[in-house]
């Protein structure tokens, strides 16, 4: 389901979606076999390339045919670090999302918490996070609770990240961005923040919880119950990337 803005276009056996000021593009569904494949990929490299967009292409392990990760790469699509795709069932109590967590963890609700968002997101993730600041701006002036962001703190000092998406018309509370300091794992900070938003998404209306991690943050999730469906890897044409 498209988040609000967003512009999700079937076209043929694959699905694209764009975000909503248009520079985003991501490949989020596609339904091949081994005859189609490449004449599909082909096609959407030409799309892409007509629009001179990077595009992400979200692959999963379930995805057919069995080797499309290989034709992918065939393409010129770079393939991503693998991340486990962890369900939890917000039906059932979970302790650690009942108890207040063990670190102080605070919704961002106005423009200087979301400007020290970006900093401290910036610092961990060590990358430009402007679109993402922009999202959540959009939606604090909008007085959206669709997509929020969080901030952890030791003492008064931010260090631990993460986001969280709900739609009113899907059962499913999306978990993004979590990532904490390096000098601050291990320490309980990413559970606060992930316990903070569990306890948000079941408000919001969410029966389920749904994340893809890396390996950094697979076997936390594992021991609060989450449980896996599926892999999945970011596959990214760059612009101007020659079949």
């Amino acid at each position: 389901m498209a988040r609000s803005g967003e512009i999700l276009q079937p076209h043929g056996s694959v699905s694209r979606l764009t975000s909503p000021d248009g520079t985003h593009h991501t490949i989020i569904y596609s339904s091949l076999n081994a005859q189609n494949a490449d004449a599909a990929i082909a096609g959407e490299i030409a799309h892409y390339r007509k629009l001179d967009a990077e595009v992400e292409w979200k692959l999963y392990q379930h995805d057919t045919p069995g080797d499309l990760i290989h034709r992918l790469e065939k393409f010129g699509f770079e393939i991503g670090e693998r991340e486990t795709v962890l369900v939890l069932d917000l039906l059932h109590r979970h302790d650690w999302i009942e108890h207040p967590p063990p670190h102080r963890t605070e919704r961002v609700i106005d423009l200087d918490q979301l400007n020290l968002y970006r900093q401290t997101a910036e610092k961990i993730l060590r990358k430009d996070y402007q679109f993402t600041t922009d999202e959540l701006a959009g939606g604090i002036s909008a007085g959206s609770a669709e997509h929020l962001g969080y901030l952890c703190f030791d003492g008064a000092v931010p260090v631990s990240i993460g986001r969280l998406y709900t739609h009113a018309g899907s059962l499913f509370g999306g978990l993004y961005g979590g990532a904490t300091l390096p000098e601050y794992r291990r320490a309980g900070f990413y559970r606060s923040v992930t316990a903070v938003r569990a306890r948000d998404a079941r408000e919001l209306g969410a029966r389920y919880l749904i994340v893809d991690a890396l390996p950094t943050s697979c076997g936390i999730l594992r021991r609060l119950g989450f449980v896996e469906i599926s892999q999945t890897w970011p596959c990214v044409l760059r612009r101007g990337v020659k079949q």
